[in-house]
Protein backbone atom coordinates (compact mmCIF):
# COMPACT_ATOMS: atom_id res chain seq x y z
CA UNK A 1 0.00 0.00 0.00
CA UNK A 2 2.87 2.24 0.80
CA UNK A 3 4.71 1.56 -2.40
CA UNK A 4 1.17 2.54 -4.07
CA UNK A 5 1.07 5.73 -2.57
CA UNK A 6 4.92 6.61 -3.05
CA UNK A 7 4.31 5.70 -6.68
CA UNK A 8 1.50 7.40 -6.88
CA UNK A 9 3.03 10.63 -5.77
CA UNK A 10 5.69 10.29 -7.68
CA UNK A 11 3.81 9.98 -10.59
CA UNK A 12 1.78 13.21 -9.78
CA UNK A 13 4.94 15.43 -9.55
CA UNK A 14 6.45 13.81 -12.89
CA UNK A 15 3.01 14.87 -14.66
CA UNK A 16 2.98 18.49 -12.57
CA UNK A 17 6.51 19.08 -13.54
CA UNK A 18 5.96 18.11 -17.23
CA UNK A 19 2.97 20.66 -16.93
CA UNK A 20 4.87 23.25 -15.84
CA UNK A 21 8.05 23.38 -18.16
CA UNK A 22 5.27 22.86 -21.33
CA UNK A 23 3.57 25.75 -19.32
CA UNK A 24 7.02 27.82 -19.34
CA UNK A 25 8.14 27.16 -22.63
CA UNK A 26 4.82 28.43 -23.72
CA UNK A 27 4.85 31.93 -22.27
CA UNK A 28 8.82 32.17 -22.84
CA UNK A 29 8.68 31.69 -26.57
CA UNK A 30 5.23 34.45 -26.53
CA UNK A 31 8.31 36.80 -25.49
CA UNK A 32 12.16 37.71 -26.14
CA UNK A 33 14.59 39.94 -25.05
CA UNK A 34 16.74 42.58 -27.28
CA UNK A 35 19.77 41.88 -24.69
CA UNK A 36 19.82 38.42 -25.71
CA UNK A 37 20.89 39.51 -29.10
CA UNK A 38 23.94 40.85 -30.87
CA UNK A 39 25.03 43.74 -32.90
CA UNK A 40 27.70 46.52 -33.70
CA UNK A 41 25.06 49.06 -32.12
CA UNK A 42 22.23 49.11 -29.94
CA UNK A 43 19.74 50.06 -33.05
CA UNK A 44 21.07 46.51 -34.96
CA UNK A 45 20.15 44.50 -31.78
CA UNK A 46 16.84 45.52 -31.68
CA UNK A 47 16.06 45.17 -35.09
CA UNK A 48 17.62 41.78 -35.02
CA UNK A 49 15.23 40.98 -32.17
CA UNK A 50 12.42 41.97 -33.82
CA UNK A 51 12.94 40.11 -36.84
CA UNK A 52 13.42 37.06 -35.41
CA UNK A 53 10.32 37.50 -33.51
CA UNK A 54 8.70 38.04 -37.05
CA UNK A 55 10.28 34.80 -38.16
CA UNK A 56 9.27 33.08 -35.56
CA UNK A 57 5.92 33.83 -35.14
CA UNK A 58 6.64 35.45 -31.86
CA UNK A 59 4.59 37.85 -30.17
CA UNK A 60 6.95 40.70 -27.28
CA UNK A 61 9.68 42.03 -28.02
CA UNK A 62 10.83 43.71 -24.35
CA UNK A 63 13.50 46.39 -24.13
CA UNK A 64 16.22 46.56 -20.48
CA UNK A 65 15.82 49.41 -18.14
CA UNK A 66 18.32 51.33 -20.00
CA UNK A 67 19.72 54.15 -22.22
CA UNK A 68 19.56 52.89 -25.91
CA UNK A 69 22.03 54.85 -28.21
CA UNK A 70 19.28 54.97 -31.78
CA UNK A 71 21.75 56.03 -34.52
CA UNK A 72 19.97 54.52 -37.18
CA UNK A 73 16.28 53.50 -38.74
CA UNK A 74 13.88 50.94 -36.83
CA UNK A 75 11.06 49.01 -38.21
CA UNK A 76 8.86 47.24 -36.03
CA UNK A 77 7.38 44.23 -38.20
CA UNK A 78 4.17 43.41 -38.48
CA UNK A 79 2.60 41.20 -35.80
CA UNK A 80 5.34 42.71 -33.34
CA UNK A 81 5.05 44.21 -30.45
CA UNK A 82 8.12 46.60 -29.04
CA UNK A 83 7.39 46.71 -25.59
CA UNK A 84 9.69 49.75 -23.53
CA UNK A 85 10.44 48.64 -19.50
CA UNK A 86 9.75 52.13 -17.55
CA UNK A 87 13.45 53.03 -17.19
CA UNK A 88 14.05 52.35 -21.25
CA UNK A 89 15.28 55.38 -22.58
CA UNK A 90 15.88 55.93 -27.00
CA UNK A 91 18.49 58.63 -27.20
CA UNK A 92 18.59 59.08 -30.90
CA UNK A 93 21.87 60.95 -32.50
CA UNK A 94 21.18 61.77 -36.24
CA UNK A 95 18.45 62.60 -38.69
CA UNK A 96 16.16 59.35 -39.64
CA UNK A 97 13.18 57.73 -39.58
CA UNK A 98 13.10 56.64 -35.24
CA UNK A 99 10.36 54.09 -35.35
CA UNK A 100 8.16 52.90 -38.11
CA UNK A 101 5.18 50.47 -37.89
CA UNK A 102 3.56 47.71 -40.14
CA UNK A 103 0.19 46.70 -40.22
CA UNK A 104 -0.49 45.37 -36.68
CA UNK A 105 2.42 46.61 -34.94
CA UNK A 106 2.33 48.13 -32.03
CA UNK A 107 4.62 50.37 -29.26
CA UNK A 108 4.00 50.57 -25.45
CA UNK A 109 5.81 52.74 -23.24
CA UNK A 110 8.94 54.23 -25.37
CA UNK A 111 10.87 57.51 -23.86
CA UNK A 112 12.14 58.85 -27.09
CA UNK A 113 14.77 61.29 -26.79
CA UNK A 114 16.42 63.71 -29.67
CA UNK A 115 19.78 64.66 -28.48
CA UNK A 116 20.65 65.52 -32.17
CA UNK A 117 20.07 69.63 -33.43
CA UNK A 118 20.15 68.33 -37.11
CA UNK A 119 17.34 65.97 -36.56
CA UNK A 120 14.53 66.50 -38.63
CA UNK A 121 12.74 63.91 -39.44
CA UNK A 122 9.81 61.68 -38.44
CA UNK A 123 9.65 59.41 -34.89
CA UNK A 124 6.93 57.50 -35.13
CA UNK A 125 5.51 57.02 -38.56
CA UNK A 126 2.78 55.21 -40.60
CA UNK A 127 2.87 54.50 -44.11
CA UNK A 128 -0.79 53.62 -45.84
CA UNK A 129 1.15 51.29 -47.87
CA UNK A 130 0.36 48.53 -45.15
CA UNK A 131 -2.85 48.85 -45.06
CA UNK A 132 -3.72 49.75 -41.99
CA UNK A 133 -7.57 48.71 -41.62
CA UNK A 134 -10.49 46.61 -39.56
CA UNK A 135 -10.71 46.89 -36.25
CA UNK A 136 -9.55 44.03 -35.53
CA UNK A 137 -5.78 44.30 -36.33
CA UNK A 138 -3.82 45.39 -33.10
CA UNK A 139 -1.61 47.94 -34.47
CA UNK A 140 -1.06 50.98 -31.76
CA UNK A 141 0.87 53.47 -30.08
CA UNK A 142 0.53 53.62 -26.43
CA UNK A 143 2.05 55.05 -23.04
CA UNK A 144 4.87 57.21 -25.48
CA UNK A 145 7.35 60.57 -24.66
CA UNK A 146 8.90 62.01 -27.38
CA UNK A 147 11.03 64.87 -26.14
CA UNK A 148 13.61 67.12 -28.74
CA UNK A 149 16.45 67.97 -25.93
CA UNK A 150 18.03 69.61 -28.47
CA UNK A 151 16.16 72.65 -28.31
CA UNK A 152 16.12 73.29 -32.32
CA UNK A 153 12.55 72.55 -31.93
CA UNK A 154 13.20 70.50 -35.81
CA UNK A 155 11.37 67.11 -36.96
CA UNK A 156 7.58 65.48 -36.61
CA UNK A 157 6.58 63.15 -33.69
CA UNK A 158 4.02 61.24 -35.32
CA UNK A 159 3.38 61.17 -39.25
CA UNK A 160 0.90 59.56 -41.19
CA UNK A 161 1.13 59.29 -44.65
CA UNK A 162 -0.73 57.65 -47.37
CA UNK A 163 -0.54 58.37 -51.02
CA UNK A 164 -0.63 55.41 -53.03
CA UNK A 165 -3.71 53.16 -54.61
CA UNK A 166 -6.05 51.70 -51.94
CA UNK A 167 -3.65 53.17 -49.17
CA UNK A 168 -5.12 53.25 -45.45
CA UNK A 169 -4.59 54.01 -42.55
CA UNK A 170 -7.82 53.31 -40.05
CA UNK A 171 -9.39 52.14 -36.76
CA UNK A 172 -5.64 52.78 -35.04
CA UNK A 173 -5.34 54.11 -31.40
CA UNK A 174 -2.77 56.57 -29.80
CA UNK A 175 -3.13 56.79 -25.90
CA UNK A 176 -1.50 58.39 -23.58
CA UNK A 177 1.55 60.17 -25.84
CA UNK A 178 3.62 63.46 -24.71
CA UNK A 179 4.86 65.72 -27.07
CA UNK A 180 7.66 68.13 -26.44
CA UNK A 181 9.70 70.48 -28.29
CA UNK A 182 8.77 69.42 -32.10
CA UNK A 183 8.57 71.24 -35.12
CA UNK A 184 5.06 69.43 -35.52
CA UNK A 185 3.80 67.39 -32.72
CA UNK A 186 0.96 65.16 -35.33
CA UNK A 187 1.32 65.49 -39.04
CA UNK A 188 -1.16 63.18 -41.00
CA UNK A 189 -0.89 63.61 -44.51
CA UNK A 190 -3.35 61.70 -47.60
CA UNK A 191 -2.05 63.03 -51.07
CA UNK A 192 -3.70 62.08 -54.29
CA UNK A 193 -2.40 58.77 -55.94
CA UNK A 194 -2.10 58.40 -59.56
CA UNK A 195 -5.00 55.95 -59.48
CA UNK A 196 -7.16 55.03 -56.85
CA UNK A 197 -7.82 56.19 -53.37
CA UNK A 198 -5.78 56.81 -50.64
CA UNK A 199 -7.41 57.47 -46.63
CA UNK A 200 -6.29 58.42 -43.16
CA UNK A 201 -9.84 57.49 -41.56
CA UNK A 202 -11.09 56.94 -38.25
CA UNK A 203 -8.12 57.23 -36.07
CA UNK A 204 -8.43 57.72 -32.37
CA UNK A 205 -5.72 60.24 -30.58
CA UNK A 206 -6.79 59.93 -27.05
CA UNK A 207 -5.01 61.90 -23.79
CA UNK A 208 -2.61 63.92 -26.44
CA UNK A 209 -0.13 66.51 -25.03
CA UNK A 210 1.66 68.75 -27.55
CA UNK A 211 4.16 71.53 -25.50
CA UNK A 212 6.60 73.96 -27.30
CA UNK A 213 5.96 72.73 -30.81
CA UNK A 214 6.39 75.26 -33.61
CA UNK A 215 2.96 73.40 -35.11
CA UNK A 216 0.98 70.97 -33.10
CA UNK A 217 -1.30 69.63 -35.12
CA UNK A 218 -1.21 69.58 -39.30
CA UNK A 219 -3.74 67.46 -41.50
CA UNK A 220 -3.59 68.15 -45.14
CA UNK A 221 -5.99 66.33 -48.02
CA UNK A 222 -8.90 66.81 -50.03
CA UNK A 223 -12.21 66.85 -49.09
CA UNK A 224 -13.02 63.34 -49.46
CA UNK A 225 -11.91 60.95 -51.73
CA UNK A 226 -9.69 60.27 -53.42
CA UNK A 227 -7.15 61.82 -50.77
CA UNK A 228 -9.21 61.99 -47.67
CA UNK A 229 -8.22 62.31 -43.85
CA UNK A 230 -11.91 62.11 -42.56
CA UNK A 231 -13.24 61.10 -39.00
CA UNK A 232 -10.68 61.21 -36.91
CA UNK A 233 -10.93 61.93 -33.32
CA UNK A 234 -8.30 64.05 -31.00
CA UNK A 235 -10.20 64.02 -27.67
CA UNK A 236 -8.72 65.12 -24.20
CA UNK A 237 -5.86 67.16 -25.75
CA UNK A 238 -3.84 69.35 -23.46
CA UNK A 239 -1.54 72.13 -25.86
CA UNK A 240 0.86 74.26 -23.89
CA UNK A 241 2.57 76.99 -26.68
CA UNK A 242 5.86 78.31 -25.97
CA UNK A 243 7.47 81.16 -27.65
CA UNK A 244 8.23 79.35 -30.63
CA UNK A 245 4.84 78.25 -31.58
CA UNK A 246 3.27 79.44 -34.43
CA UNK A 247 0.11 76.93 -34.94
CA UNK A 248 -2.11 75.27 -32.98
CA UNK A 249 -4.35 73.47 -35.62
CA UNK A 250 -4.53 73.44 -39.61
CA UNK A 251 -6.80 71.69 -41.21
CA UNK A 252 -8.06 70.17 -44.33
CA UNK A 253 -10.21 67.08 -44.81
CA UNK A 254 -13.57 66.30 -43.30
CA UNK A 255 -15.50 65.34 -40.00
CA UNK A 256 -12.51 65.72 -38.39
CA UNK A 257 -12.95 66.54 -34.22
CA UNK A 258 -10.67 68.26 -31.36
CA UNK A 259 -11.58 68.42 -28.16
CA UNK A 260 -9.72 70.03 -25.27
CA UNK A 261 -7.99 72.74 -23.65
CA UNK A 262 -4.79 75.51 -24.92
CA UNK A 263 -3.23 76.96 -22.42
CA UNK A 264 -1.05 80.64 -22.22
CA UNK A 265 -2.10 81.60 -25.54
CA UNK A 266 -0.18 85.09 -24.44
CA UNK A 267 2.88 83.20 -24.83
CA UNK A 268 2.20 82.79 -29.10
CA UNK A 269 4.26 86.32 -29.54
CA UNK A 270 2.35 86.10 -33.19
CA UNK A 271 -0.65 87.34 -33.33
CA UNK A 272 -2.20 85.27 -36.26
CA UNK A 273 -4.93 83.21 -36.18
CA UNK A 274 -3.67 79.79 -34.31
CA UNK A 275 -6.55 77.83 -35.65
CA UNK A 276 -6.97 77.33 -39.52
CA UNK A 277 -9.87 75.70 -41.33
CA UNK A 278 -8.64 75.44 -45.06
CA UNK A 279 -10.36 75.25 -47.94
CA UNK A 280 -10.53 71.78 -48.03
CA UNK A 281 -11.83 71.61 -44.36
CA UNK A 282 -15.62 70.25 -44.17
CA UNK A 283 -17.58 69.37 -40.78
CA UNK A 284 -14.70 70.49 -38.23
CA UNK A 285 -15.56 70.25 -34.94
CA UNK A 286 -13.81 71.98 -32.30
CA UNK A 287 -14.47 72.54 -28.72
CA UNK A 288 -11.60 74.00 -27.03
CA UNK A 289 -13.20 76.31 -24.79
CA UNK A 290 -10.28 79.29 -23.86
CA UNK A 291 -9.23 79.41 -27.29
CA UNK A 292 -10.97 82.99 -28.56
CA UNK A 293 -13.00 82.87 -31.60
CA UNK A 294 -10.98 85.81 -32.86
CA UNK A 295 -7.85 83.47 -33.11
CA UNK A 296 -9.58 80.65 -35.78
CA UNK A 297 -9.56 81.66 -39.27
CA UNK A 298 -12.50 79.32 -41.16
CA UNK A 299 -12.27 79.17 -44.58
CA UNK A 300 -14.31 75.54 -44.69
CA UNK A 301 -17.55 74.62 -45.34
CA UNK A 302 -20.07 73.48 -42.22
CA UNK A 303 -17.13 73.47 -39.91
CA UNK A 304 -18.62 73.57 -35.60
CA UNK A 305 -16.81 75.66 -33.55
CA UNK A 306 -17.91 75.00 -29.90
CA UNK A 307 -16.75 78.48 -27.68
Amino acid sequence: MKKLIVFSFCFLLIVFFIFQQKHFLSNHKEKIYVEDFKGSNDSEKIQAAIDHAKDNKLKTVMLDDREYSISSPIIVRKGVKLLFGYGTKFIVEGDFRVLELEQNASIEGAYVVINDAEFDSEVIFLDGKYKYYNTWNKTQVKDVNIINWSESNQGTAISLYAGGKEHEISFVNFENVKVAGMETGVKLIAEEPSSGKAWINANRFLNLSLEDCVNMIYIDSNSTVPNEVSGNQFTNLQIQPSSKTKSILKVNGQYNKFEGMVWDLDKITLQNDVIELKDNSMGTSIDMPSLPISRIADKGQANILNQ
